[in-house]
């Protein structure tokens, strides 16, 4: 971000946060200790690629004892990039992606109200 003080933070959770730049396009996404500058089309790209990953993950239930000790390994279509995440993790992903959509398309909403 070229100006790192000047973000509006879309969501926030115990794993990571979501937050656009104000004077560019730029989201800045936040997961453990990685963190991703993308374009808003690369984030929508990248809400997209988690899609198949929502459905198959809601199917996923926790073991009898309320834990899940699986690792969730995930190919990205950027250069390379492997994510790996435990469920909780996973979850506190998936949940980032669905409340930040939501406010970027508030926001956009609301622009588009005030033009």
């Amino acid at each position: 971000m070229k100006h790192p003080n000047s973000v509006t933070l879309l969501h926030e959770n115990n794993f990571g946060y979501i937050a656009k730049c104000n004077c560019c396009t730029e989201i800045k996404v936040s997961l453990g200790n990685i963190i991703l500058s993308l374009t808003e089309q690369e984030f929508r790209d990248f809400d997209t690629f988690f899609d198949k990953i929502r459905i198959d993950f809601e199917k996923d239930k926790k073991n009898k004892d309320g834990q899940n000790n699986r690792r969730y390994y995930i190919k990205t279509y950027f250069n390379e990039l492997i994510l790996s995440f435990s469920y909780q993790e996973l979850s506190e992903t998936i949940e980032l992606l669905n409340f930040s959509n939501i406010m970027l398309s508030v926001n956009k909403q609301m622009e588009t109200n005030e033009d």
